[in-house]
Order: C-alpha cells, then structure tokens, then sequence
C-alpha cells in the first residue's frame, strides 16, 4: 500500500501513539529478521494498518521489547511483534516486489528494476508460503496495467482490480470464521486507496497527461464533489470494520480511517490556500 494508511498521531492518547509505534518498530525488525535489511526499506505505515486489525482480531501471543535502532539511533524504541508482524510482513515484501515489477514495465524505470532485483529472493520466499495471495497480486497489477497502457478512464474497474488485490491479502486464512469480512475491508480500502490516490494526482496528471481514471469524471473546477463517493467507500468498510469483535487497537484503527487517512488531503489543500 501507497502512504495513506496513516494515524492522526496528534488525536492518539500517549499510551495508543506509543501502541502504534511499537506495531511499526515489530513490523520492521520482522522485515529484517525474515527477509535481511534491504526488506526494511519498503517498510510501510500502510501495514502497521493490518498488523493492527489482525492482531486485535486473532489476539496472537506477542513478543516485545526495547532496544536501539540502526535506522533511528538516538534512543531505544519499544516494539512487538508475533505471527501477525510475519504475515504482514511478507505480503509487504511481495507487494513492494511486484509493484517495482510492474512499474518498470510500464515506464522502464531503472531503478525499479533495481529494488525488484533486490526483492526477487524474498519474493520468491514469499510466493512458496503464500502462492494465493501472490496469484492474485500478479493477476490484478497486469489487469491494471493492461487497463491503464490502453487509456479507457475506467475508475470502478480500476478500483475493482486494486480492491481484489488487497482484499486477498487481507484474508489471512480463507477458511476462517472472518474470512469474508477481512476480505470486503481489504477491498474497501484497497478501492478507496486507488481512486483517493487517482484524486490527490489529478491536477498534476492532468497536468503532465498521465493516466487518471478520473479524467473527463471530474470537474477540477468542482472537484471536492468528488469526496462523498471517498466517503462512501469508507463507511461500507467501516460497517465490517465495526461488525468484527475488536477490542485492543480498535482506537487506533478507528483513528487511521476517520482521520488519519485525511491528512495526505488536508495537507494539500492547506498548501494550496497558503500558494
């Protein structure tokens, strides 16, 4: 996921904000003990998101500690990890491995290749444990590849490809009693992530004459129009999200969707009343 799976750390209590952080610092250890430091550098906020949900969910036995950090050396941080940092962690590595794939194939970007290259081992660790959630990565990049190279502004099947992906790896375990809930939240947002990120750009791709699906949607002149469709994408998760038995975390998780997921939006709307 892309940067805006985010908590308003600014409204988290200091016991929660420190809870967050903590998930963040297991996740990247996670990352370096299972798959070596070059994994830590496509550590995401976006995962902490779902190492939150399952772990409040299936309530996993953790491990925590205190310790220094090479990436952050001034002081101690505090982490946890358990089975669900490691789940998260390889739908990370596989994540970030076919998305440089699919980005050097679509703008032959050197150093895309490069980071995949860098990637291939832990992917390929990666796709032997979990050979479904990897398919259905490869399958709905190329189908969004494919949709895009040929330009139709088709923003629900844009988002439907995108939503598949992530829906998948959000269900852990398909035989599971929540399986079909985790998986229309990870559609949800994986829909919501796409078409916000689609809306953040669509000046400067406009602009630059990128790929958008929402070209010739929406009005730039009216363009904030556009956020109760964002809107109502969130508050259909939302409804599973609230269905689910989540108890530790669930202010953090309700944090990140009702607010901290704004911010990237906020931002940039208070950049453009100060230009």
């Amino acid at each position: 996921m892309f940067g805006t799976v985010l908590a308003d750390k600014s409204l988290l209590s200091e016991e929660s904000l420190s809870r967050y952080q903590a998930s963040y610092c297991g996740l990247c250890r996670t990352l370096k003990a299972e798959y070596g430091s070059i994994a830590r550098l496509v550590l995401s906020y976006d995962m902490t998101f779902l190492v939150l949900l399952l772990g409040s969910l299936y309530e996993p036995e953790e491990q925590k500690g205190c310790k220094w950090c090479a990436m952050h050396p001034t002081k101690k941080h505090e982490y946890f990890s358990s089975s669900v940092s490691s789940y998260a962690a390889a739908m990370n590595v596989a994540l970030a491995y076919y998305k440089c794939l699919d980005d050097w194939q679509d703008e032959r970007n050197i150093l895309r290749l490069m980071q995949a290259w860098a990637l291939k081992k832990s992917a390929n660790k990666v796709k032997k444990a979990y050979p479904r959630q990897c398919a259905t990565m490869e399958k709905e990049l190329k189908n969004l590849t494919e949709l895009e190279r040929s330009q139709v502004e088709n923003a629900d099947l844009a988002a439907a490809f995108f939503g598949n992906l992530t829906g998948e790896f959000f269900c852990q375990n398909p035989n599971d009693h929540w399986a079909e809930h985790l998986r229309r939240i990870g559609q949800q947002l994986g829909k919501f992530i796409y078409l916000y990120d689609a809306f953040l750009d669509l000046e400067q791709d406009i602009k630059k004459n990128h790929y958008n699906p929402l070209k010739g949607h929406v009005d730039l002149s009216h363009k904030d129009d556009f956020l109760p469709v964002l809107h109502g994408i969130l508050g259909d998760l939302m409804k599973d999200l609230e269905f689910l038995p989540l108890v530790q975390d669930v202010d953090i998780l309700r944090n990140i969707l009702y607010s901290g997921i704004w911010l990237p939006y906020t931002s940039k709307k208070k950049q453009q009343k100060e230009g």
